[in-house]
């Protein structure tokens, strides 16, 4: 069966394996979704490097609509009609919701998609609750990472619920390996840049554990405009790739604080610390227990609570014997439940559905 994954702006499959060849960035492909030949499927990735008007068309479009690419799904009508394709695979609805209003013509292969962003009709912007309105009804199929989004996503979008999946987010354990604990220093570690990053609350929790654990630090890795004393830990503002995993090394507990969302933010980091041994705490949005057993594998935190998540860190940096047995079950669970190659696997039986 042929698979063609429409890829978003700024991901090129070409430059992804380049870049996993000299151990910059996990897995072979973007998302892992090459482990779908595993399963005797025939993968195609589309990529796009517009210049020009064309290019400044799709720019503007993608600025109207928070992210949408129409101008790219035009291009790659071709390779999503029938004769070249059986289904169209989008990773999130950046390339899905596009592809989904052009596949209703006869000529063109059912296209599943994947959701990262989207809630409620009243949180879209209008020009991207227009367009999805229209295209996830008309999708053969639509997934999830996060469980909590599968009946907002068949409520508020209309999509029927026989055609809302929940599909376990996976990453590539393999290039996250498992941390030796003798790595590891009083530093509380984090990333991410998505507009669900509460940044300010756990520079803000890091402080006051310092009252009690006066070597506590936070090394922070994200774009996102945040006040970081330099007494109180580092920030890293560029692209850190496979230096991440010595952050996590580092690392007593890699912390994730989020404002209150559905979406699934911030599994990907949270995944990372798990695969790499160390404990995990993170904000407890619907979801979230799905991949973080508390108390297990790490601690969840309730939303909008510094204190609360103060004292989740001091609790595993002031007793690293409990840390370390955290960081080694979440080691087991990573390895076990949330890898690409899974992720994958769950995939095609989708997609063999869809097509």
């Amino acid at each position: 069966m042929r698979v063609f994954v429409p890829l978003p702006h700024g991901t090129v499959a070409a430059d992804w394996a380049r870049r996993s060849e000299r151990g910059e960035v996990p897995d072979q492909s973007p998302y892992g979704l090459h482990h779908l030949r595993d399963h005797g499927l025939d993968v195609t990735f589309g990529d796009h490097r517009l210049t020009g008007p064309v290019g400044r068309v799709a720019q503007s479009l993608r600025y109207r609509t928070s992210g949408l690419e129409p101008v790219e799904a035009l291009l790659d009508l071709r390779r999503m009609s029938r004769g070249k394709s059986d289904v169209v695979l989008a990773y999130d609805e950046r390339t899905g919701v596009p592809a989904a209003l052009a596949a209703p013509q006869s000529r063109l292969a059912p296209v599943v998609t994947g959701i990262g962003w989207l809630t409620t009709r009243d949180a879209a912007d209008p020009w991207q609750r227009r367009m999805a309105a229209r295209a996830l009804p008309r999708a053969a199929a639509v997934w999830t990472q996060c469980s909590a989004m599968v009946p907002v996503l068949a409520r508020e979008w209309e999509v029927p619920a026989h055609r809302v999946h929940y599909v376990p987010l996976g990453i590539d354990t393999a290039f996250y390996p498992e941390q030796p604990w003798h790595l590891a220093t009083p530093t509380v570690a984090s990333a991410g840049e998505d507009r669900y990053r509460d940044h300010d609350l756990l520079v803000e929790a890091v402080r006051r554990v310092r009252a009690d654990v006066p070597a506590a630090r936070l090394e922070l890795a994200t774009g996102l405009p945040v006040d970081l004393p330099g007494d109180l830990g580092t920030l890293y503002t560029g692209r850190m790739g496979g230096r991440m995993r010595d952050l996590y090394g580092r690392s007593t507990v890699v912390a994730v604080a989020l404002k209150p969302t559905s979406t699934g933010s911030g599994l990907t980091v949270v995944l990372e610390a798990m695969a790499s041994g160390r404990p995990i705490v993170v904000t407890d949005n619907p979801g979230i227990d799905d991949y973080v057993e508390h108390g297990v594998t790490g601690l969840l935190v309730p939303p909008d609570d510094v204190d609360a998540f103060a004292a989740a860190l001091r609790s595993l940096l002031a007793d690293p014997d409990r840390a370390g047995e955290m960081g080694r079950a979440a080691v087991e669970r990573a390895r076990q439940q949330f890898t690409s190659a899974g992720m994958g696997a769950v995939l095609a039986g989708i997609l063999r559905t869809a097509a």
